[in-house]
């Protein structure tokens, strides 16, 4: 796999041949040119696997990504691709080894990009992910989360959460939301 935009553009980086599904070229592509920039921005990848989102957002002028991973071997293979494409020029990275839904309960901090990859396979994922966002405060209120899931079937999105996108890239389908205003309540 490489990195598509910023500067660590064309770098590669290892993915492990088990455990993760990593988010294909085109469709981190087509997530970030939605997003525009995110220069100077806290980004976190719950569920990172690969971390082709967050370092995908790490090249492209994030202040800070934050990668939460909670399969050892994937998490090892996520620091040691951190380390190798490493530049002085790049914000900060952290990574968390940890569930990524119970991880959100010790964030300690407001991101203003928030980029979730669940397995396709784990059970509520959705629901519990964006009600873990809600209830510990982790989206900034201007802040996105952006959440890749199988393009099959429909999204039960609670009425916290304004859907901005929902684009399928053949198996894959990407939603961006955005928290609804305290008004909007």
């Amino acid at each position: 796999m490489r990195i598509t935009s910023g500067l660590l553009r064309n770098r590669r980086f290892q993915v492990p041949d088990q455990e993760v599904r990593p988010t294909m070229e085109a469709v981190r592509e087509a997530v970030f040119s939605s997003l525009g920039s995110v220069e100077g921005l806290h980004v976190l990848d719950l569920f990172a696997g690969s971390g082709a989102l967050g370092m995908e957002a790490w090249s492209r002028g994030a202040e800070s990504v934050t990668f939460v991973e909670q399969h050892s071997r994937v998490w090892k293979n996520l620091q040691r691709n951190l380390e190798e494409l490493s530049h002085p020029d790049l914000g900060k990275t952290k990574v968390f080894k940890s569930d990524a839904v119970r991880w959100l309960s010790r964030a300690g901090e407001a991101f203003d990009v928030i980029l979730a990859d669940p397995p396709y396979d784990l059970p509520d994922a959705m629901e519990n992910t964006l009600a873990g966002i809600v209830a510990h405060s982790v989206l900034k209120p201007d802040g996105v989360l952006v959440y890749e899931m199988r393009a099959k079937g429909d999204p039960v999105v609670s009425t916290d959460w304004k859907l901005l996108r929902d684009k399928r890239y053949g198996k894959t389908r990407v939603l961006i939301l955005k928290l609804n205003s305290e008004d909007a309540r």
